[in-house]
């Protein structure tokens, strides 16, 4: 900006150099005096237009006392004696006369060039404010971006953990079905065994008074292939049992893929809740909520809540009334400028004054909200630029999830 000022001041000395030795020697080659008056009348009447009374008074009072001298001149040209005179005094009254209308004339345009200059000047800086406040927007605007690529992750998530609950109940339901038919099974086979041993024991009886001699014989099998049978039993019963331990975990493991996903549910809701209050930034953090209030959008510079704030404030009232089961935790911040004492009151005081106000007006119970102090300890931005600063100056509301 400086390097600029002074090229312009430096291209602005070597015009007016170029005007005050050139212009006069040209003028009196080429020019009249009535020529030189009108011209002079004309620069002059420019440099008004570009504001010379207001940005180059000095210049532009100048340029009129020559003007006015000029005129003088020339109306004492058109008076009797003058035109008595001889030539040569006349052509010297002439150039006099257009000596004093040029610098008349100079001064016109060095005034209007100061006017125009300060104009340019003028918008050049209120451009460059334009485009700080352009690159501060443009940045918000990013960062608001990538809080919204985070919440796209955070739902992407949600969706493979609600897949893995699906997954898990369609697998409870196959063991389940394989069960049944493992047991269906069993009580077949135990069925075709009471079969065969009623079978055999009927031919045991029939057989009796032949097979005397082997009777003993025939029992002692019976008893043996009854003790298989008690322990296959035994064994079948066993694994049924761990069967249904097996089935028990799986449901347990299903409950607690339930329940993580009624939070997830919960927590989902309360993003989509928050996302539709106005001058909020929200992000997530890993147990709480965090909504961003700018100063600028809460406090009048008698750091008291404007109407503005308020209507925030209200609708952060109604999305804690809908999600009543967690704490709340407000924390003030401030920028680097002035004393650590001083932020950290100032602070202090902004988060004291948004509890106060959601507790009053929005009926939050007192013991749910807790208000704290920062100062300038906890900067989100630089404090090096007035964009830096304003994004530091802000309080927080954490919504603790899980409480």
């Amino acid at each position: 900006m400086d390097k600029e000022i002074r090229l312009f001041k430096k291209i602005s000395f070597i015009l007016f150099l170029g005007l005050v030795v050139f212009l006069p020697l040209a003028v009196r080659a080429e020019e009249t005096p009535t020529m030189a008056l009108e011209e002079a009348k004309f620069a002059i009447d420019q440099a008004r237009k570009a504001g010379a009374e207001q940005k180059a008074y000095d210049d532009l009072s100048a340029a009129k006392s020559w003007l006015a001298r000029a005129e003088k001149e020339y109306d004492e040209g058109k008076s009797f004696l003058a035109r008595m005179s001889t030539d040569k005094a006349r052509k010297a009254r002439d150039e006099e006369i257009i000596y004093l209308a040029t610098m008349a004339k100079i001064k016109g345009l060095i005034a209007e060039n100061k006017a125009k200059k300060e104009t340019i000047l003028k918008d050049l800086k209120d451009s460059r404010k334009d485009l700080a406040d352009y690159q501060s927007a443009i940045a918000i605007l990013k960062k608001r971006l990538e809080e919204a690529e985070k919440a796209r992750e955070f739902q992407a998530k949600a969706e493979a953990e609600r897949k893995e609950l699906e997954e898990a109940k369609r697998k409870a339901v196959e063991m389940e079905e394989q069960k049944r038919k493992e047991l269906e099974e069993a009580q077949k086979r135990a069925k075709e065994l009471e079969a065969l041993r009623q079978k055999e024991l009927q031919e045991a009886r029939l057989k009796e008074a032949e097979r005397a001699a082997a009777r003993e014989k025939e029992l002692a099998e019976a008893r043996m292939k009854a003790e298989q049978l008690a322990t296959q039993r035994a064994k079948e019963e066993a694994e049924r049992k761990a069967r249904e331990e097996q089935l028990a975990a799986e449901r347990e493991k299903l409950a607690a893929l339930q329940k993580k996903a009624e939070a997830l549910e919960r927590e989902k809701a309360m993003l989509t809740d928050a996302g539709k209050i106005s001058n909020v930034a929200v992000k997530t953090g890993e147990k709480e909520i965090i909504f961003t209030i700018l100063v600028i959008n809460l406090f009048t510079p008698a750091n008291e809540l404007k109407p503005q704030g308020k209507e925030v404030l209200d609708e952060v009232g109604k999305f804690l009334k809908t999600h009543a089961d967690n704490k709340v935790v407000i924390r003030g911040h401030t920028d680097s400028t002035g004393t650590q004492t001083v932020n950290q009151t100032l602070s202090e005081k902004r988060a004291q004054k948004v509890r106060e106000y959601l507790v009053a007006y929005q009926d939050i119970q007192p013991t749910r909200v807790t208000a704290m102090g920062f100062g300038p300890t906890q900067p989100v931005a630089t404090n090096a630029t007035e964009a830096g600063r304003a994004l530091n100056r802000r309080v927080e509301i954490a919504v603790i999830r899980g409480e």
